[in-house]
């Protein structure tokens, strides 16, 4: 909520419900009287892709500005990894991979 009030501090509904919550609650309000702002943890996600198998990437997201409400994902492989080689593996395969899929494509009646 700390987070969310920086970047929208006159935002009605929230200086409304941060103001109810500070008169109902005494916890809430020694709460946000720290100021304490975290950022999202890191996290990692599994996939299981049909030609390298299972690849584990931490993910992050990011705002963009002037897309309220948005966010865009990163997933990244740690270079040196057996992650990381899956994934050069994929990026050398994917035009073969795209060229094939054309290819069968056209031969569909």
């Amino acid at each position: 909520m700390r987070a969310q009030a920086g970047t929208a501090p006159d935002a009605p509904d929230l200086t409304s419900l941060v103001g109810e919550l500070l008169l109902k609650s005494p916890d809430f309000a020694r709460l946000w009287e720290r100021y304490d702002v975290t950022g999202r943890k890191p996290i990692r996600k599994t996939f299981h892709h049909p030609h390298v198998g299972t690849i584990s990437l931490s993910a992050q997201s990011m705002t963009l500005e002037g897309t309220p409400g948005q966010r865009l994902g990163v997933y990244v492989a740690e270079p040196g990894s057996p992650d990381y080689d899956a994934m050069l593996l994929l990026d050398l395969t994917a035009p073969e991979a795209a060229a094939h899929q054309a290819r069968d494509e056209a031969q569909r009646p």
